[in-house]
């Protein structure tokens, strides 16, 4: 018997054509919406991996707990607030006063009357974790549950693995976030949230706006203005109503979610009621052009004073209220599939076009001094805000999200031929490159460079509460009224649970919102 030397060559190389093979099935599964075998774990690990990065991008954001409380809105409210609510959980004593209103604007002592204050029950952490440990614990939380809404959106629209990650790390990595939070807006994790607001919105969109839908929306706002997040509430308000306008089918739907949303939310909206006009409400200003918005998506800015407090007469603002960086290829991505992808091709998700209106005028009222007249007209929660270039971010997310879906809906043409699924993977790793630029410039331990040190001292932070009839009045009133309208929504829910079809009218025989 003659043996073939060849035998172990054409082993090694059978085994090599094997493992290719089921390597470039498992890359394939990352562009498949329901991959088998390889492509199936390769897509859990997909989704593993972009979690973990974004939470490990998020501990390197703030330094790994290891914040200094004296510098910038850290020093001005959030050290301060954070160390006056641990006293409390500490102590075991509601948080109703503080010793004075340094922290709360110097405004009042009252903590509940200032509405971006955060009351979420993970403050109850705080008994056991320090400061800084807390801010990263609260952050990466609230960043679990943006990816778990990412997760149900990604579903709902049919995303790949590797589609729902482009869409993910831009929502969860872009600048308008982690410049807030870095500079010391704590209350900005309310930000995470916003995935469940969209897909709500779908919801309404798609003919499915029961009672339960509204006490869904009602409950997604209310725990966005636990986080102390008060201007995103207000600003999901202001979609909702600019939704109202967009079609009759969303008209009464919206209207009935804003009222009830403010009405589970009146808990933390009568409080601040007891000092209206106290606040500077002053408004400052939005994008001074367009030009500057666009900008502000691709632009790189050292957070150093000379680069980001503003020296213009036509704005005050410093470049973290400005800066919503994604990167050329972030914004090329929810130009191209967010927009021109919509518009032009028979594979866009045409139904979601009635929110045309809400997703460009928000991104309107960002500009200049447009909402200024808003701001004017003095109406109770709408006139609050000041700084309209945050308006936007509402128009990013759900051009984010609908970008998504269309890039879903070309991947067989793009993946075509060898090169294609190589070019997908290579692109989405030069954008991740260029959001990290971004991450190691704004990061709080760099926030030295760009705010003065105040040395301040959080050890005085007690408990002071003292009698405060109006105060107690408000609160009762304000979480009394809560939850009556939380069990009439409950109850409305249970009698009424049926959803209706897509055309937006009630089945024959039904009742509810919508008929």
């Amino acid at each position: 018997m003659i043996e073939d030397g060849n035998g172990p060559v054409r082993s090694a190389t059978a085994l090599l054509h094997a493992a290719y093979r089921v390597a470039a099935r498992a890359v394939a599964g990352l562009f498949e919406v329901n991959p088998a075998g390889p492509g199936r774990w390769a897509s859990v690990a997909w989704y593993a991996a972009i979690f973990l990065a974004g939470a490990v991008f998020w501990a390197y954001i703030l330094n790994w707990g290891e914040i200094h409380f004296g510098l910038g809105d850290w020093a001005e409210g959030t050290g301060h607030r954070l160390a006056f609510l641990q006293n409390a959980v500490r102590s075991a004593q509601l948080p109703l006063h503080m010793p004075d209103g340094s922290a709360l604007r110097n405004v009042t002592d009252r903590f509940m009357s200032t509405p971006d204050t955060v009351l979420s029950p993970q403050v109850l952490l705080l008994g056991v974790l320090d400061l800084g440990p807390f801010v990263l614990a609260n952050t990466l939380l609230l960043y679990t549950a943006g990816f778990v809404g990412m997760l149900l959106l990604g579903r709902r629209l049919g995303l790949s693995a590797f589609a729902f990650g482009v869409a993910f790390v831009l929502f969860a990595l872009n600048g308008h976030i982690t410049d807030h939070i870095v500079v010391g807006h704590m209350h900005w994790v309310g930000y995470f949230l916003l995935p469940f607001f969209v897909h709500l919105v779908f919801d309404a969109v798609d003919g499915r706006a029961g009672w339960i839908w509204v006490l869904k929306l009602a409950l997604v706002l209310f725990f966005m203005f636990l986080q102390g997040a008060y201007h995103l509430f207000v600003m999901s308000l202001v979609f909702l109503l600019l939704c109202s306008v967009s079609s009759r089918r969303l008209t009464r739907p919206a209207l009935i979610a804003v009222a009830f949303a403010i009405l589970l939310s009146l808990g933390r909206i009568l409080p601040p009621g007891l000092e209206a006009g106290r606040f500077d409400s002053e408004f400052l200003s939005g994008f001074t052009t367009v030009g500057q918005m666009f900008s502000a998506f691709i632009e790189l800015r050292e957070p150093t004073p000379e680069e980001v407090i503003a020296q213009s007469l036509l704005s005050r603002l410093g470049w973290w209220e400005i800066d919503h960086f994604l990167g050329v290829l972030g914004l090329a991505f929810v130009i191209g599939y967010g927009l021109i992808y919509a518009w032009v091709s028979r594979d866009a998700e045409h139904r979601y076009r009635i929110l045309g209106l809400p997703i460009f005028a928000m991104a309107f009222l960002s500009i200049g001094r447009i909402y200024r007249v808003v701001n004017a007209l003095g109406i109770p929660l709408l006139s609050s805000q000041r700084v309209s270039t945050r308006f936007v971010v509402f128009s990013l997310i759900f051009l984010l999200v609908l970008a998504g879906r269309n890039l879903q809906a070309h991947l067989p043409r793009l993946t075509q031929g060898r090169l294609g699924r190589p070019l997908c993977l290579a692109l989405f790793g030069l954008g991740f490159h260029d959001l990290w630029q971004h991450i190691k410039l704004w990061r709080v331990d760099r926030m030295p460079d760009l705010f003065r040190d105040l040395q301040v001292d959080l050890t005085g932070e007690f408990i002071a509460n003292h009698p405060d009839p109006a105060y107690a009045a408000a609160l009762a009133l304000g979480w009394g009224i809560a939850l009556l309208s939380l069990v009439a929504l409950i109850w409305l829910s249970l009698r009424d649970s049926r959803l209706f079809g897509v055309g937006g009218e009630a089945p024959a025989g039904t009742s509810g919102i919508e008929s």
